[in-house]
């Protein structure tokens, strides 16, 4: 017998069952829950796309004409987008954090795969490619596998058969952050970015941490805000450049140059700044910003107020010129994302700011190696959950352009990959070049090391493909790439990469790399002298510290300033104890070389400077003793894990000054120096 009542007619029935069905899809494509995240059997289910939310976001959306925009991904598919990654061939990573930046309930992060499978500028397929990880940040997609930046930690998700989920997880980096303990993940560390150089370059806000351990057991501590790097293994962790206040993410240039949108400390005098890092630089933040001009290096431009997030590299064939080959920042309280124009300025660059596209509340942005550049929006979403509605992605792509069919990168022979290094687009470089360094550590990939050498060593290839070129022999073992890379630190054309390559893994320099750098001190060329002083510092090769110290005067005030950093990783006291007596030094090598002593809190140091003191009658040459033993008088105090707050103390030069050992024969020498004034 018919369930249905005898009043009904069969077309009644039909249609009833057709809306019953209807509305059975409705409901398998509606998530309705307020207080948790889509689990991934929920999220299945879930449209990528809602048309109708879709319609009204783009509204939101402005764009330069040469582009087509489409909303990507929308929630509750994809909600508090923080981060976005694309994979060379265009599917997008996205760290989704429903905590916001201040909440500290657990299993409220997942990392989402989204992919466009038709080709339509619109996603439609959303998995939990990580479906629980609290504070999910930076993150980027290397071939197989996702490195992850989530406090306190850095993790590697490896997917080995490519279906979208994590087959194995390792830990790379422990304690690079606080935990929900202690603090939420605002203003904690924040992006990753991978260079050409096979680094990963992670933002870490003001917050700092206490102690982060590499795979290979080497432990750094940073008490604030910087930028830190580390290899895909986890080993070789190292700070790259400190004194920053809440950078979001760093965008690293095919030449390895470096840049971030710093935030603002709301009022506190330190605004958005564009910062560009060059290897071992000191910017500022909070000790000496005010009161210590000359012992940082300035911000290409200091924009007011606003709120810095994510940023790109974005160098595609398809982006038309005035766009291309440039850093792009986000800025979430101005709710754009700016272009930076770079013109060579010594060892840095002067920049330009450009409104590029609007979005409301974006975070970050990426691109993929067709040219299409992919963002995210936290439009409706607040520092703490407010339910899955929150948050969309959008996809711009060059009108017109036709990108080159995406070859199979793990199918081509070295000698196609080394064809791929010349590719207008750096993900493709980036993509040949990491296919390259993985052959290369197996005996069937040597055969490659003759043509990269020839590659980095052509005057006629972009200068690109040569860097991409030197770093992929960089990535091999020394014995077999030194000489070869000794010889193009002596080429005017590629020397400053060379010399980088030569000290980049940090271990000791030999004697023939040494011979082949120092020279490069005195180049006419600004970066070629600073990359030679970061090298030889890196290399702890102390025996040079002498060459280095005429850069302490050098016109470029990046070099001056490389150099003063270089000469105290060296701890080169004996070389600036002679530059100090020397008195056909000039004067701004004198103050370089006490600057350096000055951050020595050694007891050589002290009783060299007070014995020059003794002799001196100069007031001019006593005035400089007297500062370098002023600011030895103290010491930064060991660090408990304390933090400044949006207005820190920014009297300096230390946050937590201490008296050492040196203090008390200090303290007596000033009193005396007194009495007698």
């Amino acid at each position: 017998m018919s369930p249905f009542p005898r009043f009904l007619s069969r077309r009644t029935v039909c249609q009833l069952a057709l809306a019953l069905s209807a509305a059975a899809t409705v409901t398998a494509q509606t998530f309705t829950a307020k207080d948790r995240q889509p689990t991934p059997e929920e999220l299945a289910k879930l449209p990528a796309v809602v048309p109708e939310k879709a319609a009204e976001l783009i509204k939101e959306v402005k764009f330069p004409p040469e582009f087509d925009v489409t909303i990507f991904a929308t929630p509750p598919a994809v909600n508090y987008p923080v981060f976005v990654s694309a994979s060379t061939g265009g599917t997008v990573y996205v760290s989704s954090d429903g905590n916001g930046s201040l909440d500290r309930k657990p299993h409220m992060g997942r990392v989402l795969r989204v992919r466009d499978t038709n080709g339509d500028g619109k996603a439609d397929e959303v998995k939990a490619f990580v479906p629980d990880v609290d504070s999910p940040r930076g993150l980027v997609w290397d071939h197989d596998r996702l490195y992850l930046l989530h406090p306190p930690d850095i993790s590697v998700y490896i997917d080995k058969d490519g279906d979208g989920v994590v087959d194995e997880e390792k830990t790379l980096v422990k304690g690079i952050a606080f935990t929900f303990k202690d603090r939420p993940a605002d203003h904690s560390s924040n992006g990753l970015e991978l260079g050409i150089d096979g680094w990963l370059y992670a933002a870490i806000g003001d917050f700092g941490f206490m102690e982060a351990t590499g795979t290979d057991g080497r432990k750094l501590q940073l008490r604030g805000g910087g930028v830190v790097r580390f290899r895909p293994d986890g080993s070789g962790l190292e700070l790259f450049a400190n004194g920053t206040r809440n950078i979001l993410e760093a965008a690293v240039s095919p030449l390895l140059d470096v840049f971030a949108r710093d935030n603002t400390n709301d009022g506190g005098g330190w605004d958005v700044r564009f910062h560009h890092f060059s290897g071992a630089t000191e910017h500022g933040y909070p000790r000496l910003f005010k009161n210590f001009p000359g012992e940082f290096v300035e911000p290409l431009a200091d924009y007011g107020g606003g709120s810095g997030c994510g940023a790109a590299w974005i160098d595609e064939p398809g982006i038309p010129a005035r766009w291309n080959n440039a850093p792009f920042t986000c800025d979430w309280g101005r709710d754009w994302i700016y272009h930076h124009g770079l013109t060579a300025k010594g060892a840095t660059f002067a920049a330009t700011q450009e409104e590029f596209m609007r979005l409301p509340r974006v975070t970050d942005l990426d691109v993929d190696g067709d040219s299409a550049i992919y963002a995210a929006s936290w439009k409706g979403a607040t520092f703490t959950w407010v339910g899955p509605e929150a948050g969309f992605l959008v996809r711009a792509t060059p009108k017109g352009f036709r990108p080159e069919p995406m070859p199979d990168f793990d199918k081509l022979g070295d000698a196609a990959l080394l064809k791929q290094l010349e590719s207008p687009s750096h993900r493709r470089r980036l993509e040949a070049q990491r296919t390259l360094v993985r052959r290369g550590t197996t005996p069937a990939g040597a055969g490659s090391l003759r043509p990269l050498i020839v590659s980095a060593s052509d005057p006629a290839k972009p200068l690109a493909t040569r860097v991409a070129a030197v770093f992929a022999l960089a990535q091999r073992p020394r014995s077999g790439t030194e000489t070869a890379l000794v010889r193009l630190a002596g080429d005017p054309g590629i020397a400053p990469w060379a010399i980088r390559a030569l000290a980049d893994d940090g271990r000791p320099l030999g004697a023939e790399p040494v011979r082949a750098i120092v020279p490069a001190l005195r180049s006419s060329d600004p970066r070629t002298r600073k990359e030679a002083a970061v090298a030889l510092a890196r290399g702890g090769d102390a025996r040079s510290a002498a060459a280095i110290v005429p850069l302490l005067a050098d016109v470029d005030p990046v070099v001056a300033h490389t150099a003063v950093q270089s000469l105290i990783r060296l701890k080169a006291v004996d070389v600036c104890l002679k530059a100090v007596d020397d008195t056909d030094a000039s004067q701004a090598g004198r103050a370089g070389a006490l600057r350096v002593l000055q951050a020595l809190h050694e007891p050589g140091v002290v009783d060299g400077l007070l014995a020059r003191l003794d002799r001196e009658t100069d007031a001019e040459r006593r005035a400089g003793l007297l500062t370098a033993l002023c600011r030895l008088h103290f010491v930064d105090g060991p660090w408990k894990g304390d933090s400044w707050g949006t207005r820190p103390d920014t009297r300096g030069p230390y946050y937590q000054p201490e008296v050492w050992s040196g203090t008390p024969k200090i303290a007596a020498a000033l009193k005396a120096a007194l009495d007698k004034a």
